[in-house]
């Protein structure tokens, strides 16, 4: 796409091969010839004109244009993209997530390479560089919106889009522990209500909170005994309301240690601030540390874990779903996993036990009235 600006002292023609052609002609100074096919309001072409207005030569303008990556380069379409409302439309942390993963896609030595070079090949080759095949995900998971993006209509940096059929599967792995009933009573037990870890445990806990949530929540968020919110994820693209009475467990740890009277959220830090997302993360960790839980209890886990007990006590997928902002059933399934398959097992035969008992106790009733009528 190109943009049609008025520039002084400029000749343009299409020449016999149909190239765009630009020649600078100023009264005084020699004529020059302005990079071909180029759009005027690119760097290069800008770098040309304004070198042939000043009487120097373009080849240092464009090499320095080169060196900060111009525009048709890797470099300049993460740059546009990192700025443009696309991008943006994302929640903050997948924004803080996906920046350094594209930032390092530039130091991988392709900056300055056309955009248009970078194939299906090269991205597979850059993504077999990753640590671990969930690092690997991320990457491509950061990575294939830009490259929609660069293809999209009105944009239209690439014909198409590289990565349309790279895909990266992961199996064998549940992701984040979800946190047992001992491990939840252990951390209890070390801290005690009162506690800052302790409210932040029954705060993710409780509601099945993811920790970006949990960490930005307050008293405003309360209405009549109830937490009203609009989760972070996908906030400013899918936005989901969130409704949910407070458990006693959750309303006794906010009420045994209360935020001051300013704050915004439940959660403060030793500054008296809201905790960002990864101090929180280094915050709770030494907390799992310190009630001798292993460093698998994550976060996140605990949201696993609420949406667990919901499922161990009888609660539908549907009712999980109104509680976690969970928008899929398959969601559901995936983090309820976990539940407690003894337990069910042991529910499961007792339905199909008292089941037998009532079909028995129906046949011995039906055996007594017709014995009755034979015997009138």
């Amino acid at each position: 796409m190109q943009i049609n600006l008025k520039l002084r002292y400029i000749q343009t023609w299409t020449d016999t091969l149909g190239r765009k052609r630009y020649r600078f002609r100023r009264k005084g100074f020699s004529g020059v010839e302005l990079p071909v096919n180029s759009d005027p309001a690119s760097p290069e072409f800008q770098a040309a004109y304004h070198a042939a207005l000043r009487g120097e030569r373009q080849d240092h303008a464009l090499a320095m244009v080169a060196a900060r990556g111009g525009s048709g380069t890797v470099q300049d379409a993460i740059e546009r993209y990192l700025g443009s409302t696309t991008f943006r439309a994302y929640s903050q942390g997948t924004q803080d997530l996906r920046r350094p993963i594209l930032k390092s896609f530039l130091r991988a030595g392709v900056g300055n390479l056309p955009l248009t070079k970078m194939d299906d090949k090269y991205i597979e080759r850059w993504l077999e560089t990753a640590p671990t095949m969930g690092a690997k995900r991320t990457w491509l998971l950061a990575l294939k919106p830009l490259m929609q993006w660069a293809a999209s209509k009105g944009v239209e940096l690439i014909e198409t889009d590289p990565t349309k059929d790279i895909k990266v599967k992961i199996t064998g792995s549940d992701g984040h522990l979800t946190w047992t009933n001992e491990q939840i009573e252990q951390f209890r037990a070390h801290h005690q209500l009162g506690s800052k870890a302790r409210l932040a445990l029954e705060l993710l806990l409780g509601v099945a909170l993811r920790s970006g949530d949990g960490i930005s929540l307050g008293p405003q968020h309360v209405r009549n005994g109830w937490l009203v919110y609009t989760q972070e994820k996908n906030r400013k693209r899918k936005p989901v309301k969130v409704e949910v009475p407070l458990p006693a467990s959750l309303v006794a740890a906010i009420e045994a240690c209360p935020s001051p009277p300013d704050s915004l959220t439940f959660l403060i830090n030793e500054w008296g601030r809201p905790f960002g997302k990864k101090s929180f993360n280094t915050w709770f960790r030494k907390q799992v540390a310190a009630a001798r839980l292993p460093d698998s209890c994550v976060p996140h886990g605990l949201r696993k874990g609420g949406c667990r007990v919901m499922a161990e006590s009888d609660c539908t997928a549907h009712e999980i779903m109104s509680v976690s902002g969970h928008t899929t059933l398959r969601e559901v399934e995936r983090y309820t996993k976990a539940a407690n398959r003894k337990h069910l097992a042991a529910r499961a035969q007792a339905k199909v036990a008292k089941a037998a008992k009532t079909q028995a106790d129906t046949e011995v009733e039906s055996n007594v009235v017709a014995f009755t009528v034979a015997n009138r």
